[in-house]
This record gives C-alpha cells, structure tokens and sequence, in this order.
C-alpha cells in the first residue's frame, strides 16, 4: 500500500506541476509570444543587414577596382592627347565619390591616395601633403601609411620645406626599423638632407645604413658607401 500512496502522490505532484505550468503559459503566453517574435525579429534584421553590408562592401571594393584600373590608364596618357582633361575629370569626380567613405576606410583611403598623386603631379604639394597625412594619419595600421609617409615627405621636400621632410624621414625610420620596404630610402633621404646642415651627423647616419643594410645589397647602402667617400 505504500509503494502505491507514494506513486499516487508522485503522480498527484506531476499532475500539480503541469497543471500550474500550464496556468502560467495561460497567464504569460502572450508575453512569451512577443518576446520570441521580437527575438526572431533580430535575428532576420541582423541577417538582412549582413547581407546588406557585404553587398555594399562588394560594389565598394569594385568600384575601388574600376578607379585603380582608370588611374593606371590616365597615368600612361600624354597630356596633349585628345580626351585627356576628360579623363581626368572622370577620375577626380570617382575619386572624390570614393574619398566620402572617409580615409579610415580603405577604399577610401587608397582614393585620397589617387587625388594626393594627382595634386603631386600638378604641382600642388599643399593639397598634396595634406592628403597624405589624412592617409597616414586614417591608415596606421596599413601598408598605405608607409607609403603615405613617404610621398608626403618628398611632397615637403619639393615645396622647399626640407627640414620637415627630414623629420619625417627620421620619424619613419624611428617607427618602423628595418621592418619597412621603404626604410633604408627613409633612411638614405634623412642623411641626405642632414649633409648642408651637419656633414658629421650625415655620415653617421650613411654609416648606419650601410651597416644595417649593406648585407641585404640594397641599392640605398651603396649610395650611401659612395655619398661616404664624397663626403670625408
């Protein structure tokens, strides 16, 4: 008799807890059924967003691809040809449209780096240098800073301002050591515009590049070993 008592009063607790589950599915199904259609309702907008955004991501970098393709085009044509300042419109207008991605996004920042080159080649080293700081200073964490850097200095250099291309030239050898393509250029260029202000100081620094990358057969080395020879 006990064995069924006590399957009778198991019975009777399941029975109670279905039964109060139950009562309160009743009183909260509503609730329940606005939270999971509000969940189910994130999940579709987080999918639809992604899908959005990689899609645009795509046109971006394609259209990334098409002005990359355009510069390379322009570049090789003669500036007397017919239908040269056309071209060249079409590429600053798709380069500006570009550029509104803003220098921390890199399609952005590899436009700005276009119309940097273009403001170069014209002569206008202001607009030059400030758009490839915008580049450095947007793309610390990329290639494009290096080579920003590196224009923006030669940018300065042509506009006379020689001391300020030397710092940079020294800063980027600071920052980047031998890990750079272009370090032993920086730090060729620094000794070269340190040799009218401190002929010493500039040996050091050819001595320097000759020593870190003189076994490497870098074409920077040598021309140190030679400005060395000219200079004692």
């Amino acid at each position: 008799m006990a064995k069924k008592n006590d399957k009778e009063e198991q019975l009777t607790y399941a029975e109670k807890l279905v039964n109060s589950t139950n009562t309160w599915l009743g009183k909260h199904g509503k609730v329940l059924a606005i939270i999971v259609a509000v969940v189910v309702a994130v999940i579709v907008i987080a999918s639809v967003v992604t899908v959005v955004v990689n899609s645009s991501n795509k046109k971006t970098y394609e259209k990334l691809d098409a002005l990359t393709a355009q510069y390379s085009e322009f570049t090789v044509m003669d500036s007397d040809a017919e239908g040269y300042d056309s071209a060249k419109s079409t590429l600053v207008a798709d380069a500006e449209a570009l550029r509104a991605k803003g220098v921390k996004n890199y399609p952005g920042a590899k436009a700005t780096m276009v119309l940097a080159d273009l403001a170069y080649e014209d002569g206008d080293y202001v607009k030059a240098i400030e758009l490839y700081d915008e580049v450095a200073e947007g793309q610390k964490k990329t290639f494009l800073r290096e080579v920003a850097l590196m224009s923006m200095a030669a940018a300065l250099e042509e506009n006379g301002d020689k001391n300020s291309a030397r710092d940079i030239y020294n800063a980027f050898f600071d920052e980047y050591g031998l890990e750079s393509f272009y370090s032993s250029r920086a730090l060729f260029n620094a000794a070269r515009l340190t040799e009218e202000s401190d002929k010493a100081l500039a040996i050091s620094i050819y001595e320097q590049l000759v020593g870190e990358f003189g076994d490497y057969g870098s074409e920077y080395a040598k021309l140190a070993q030679s400005r060395i020879a000219q200079l004692n």
